[in-house]
């Protein structure tokens, strides 16, 4: 990963419990220190029972960046129920410019690294985090 960043061997395993039992609506990772070393850990988790997007948006820091992974459930125009997992790089505008930089440059290359996301968006607030506004980017 750029800058040096990898993901911590239970992040990776976190995200592939994610994406293929498929308990989980979505998972938060942060950039921390790990042994010293700037890794990607899990910070948060979310059950699918009982999941509400504002929960997410409430658990987030309005002044750190964060990668969020959903996995967004919507009805397509034909009325078929359709999930695609959704790859969000979250740098709030109060964030400080040195911390976006080093999550803007770790993205690409950890959602490759941890593979099967469908759509991948940035987000610089909460707004951008609602469910309205997920659907319209999912559904270009």
């Amino acid at each position: 990963m750029d800058a040096g960043i990898t993901a911590t061997d239970e992040t990776l395993a976190k995200y592939n419990d994610f994406k293929m039992k498929k308990k989980l609506a979505a998972v938060v990772f942060k950039i921390d220190k790990v042994e010293g070393v700037e890794r990607v850990i899990l910070e948060k988790e979310f059950p699918k029972e009982g999941f509400k997007q504002e929960d997410l948006i409430e658990a987030l820091p309005t002044d750190e960046s964060r990668f969020i992974y959903l996995d967004f459930a919507y009805e397509n125009d034909d009325g078929i129920t359709v999930y695609k997992i959704i790859a969000i790089l979250y740098c709030p505008m109060y964030a400080k410019a040195k911390k976006k930089m080093m999550y803007s440059t770790t993205y690409n290359s950890l959602n490759t690294a941890l593979g099967g996301i469908q759509v991948e968006m940035q987000c610089d607030g909460p707004a951008e985090l609602s469910r309205e506004h997920i659907l319209k980017k999912v559904k270009k």
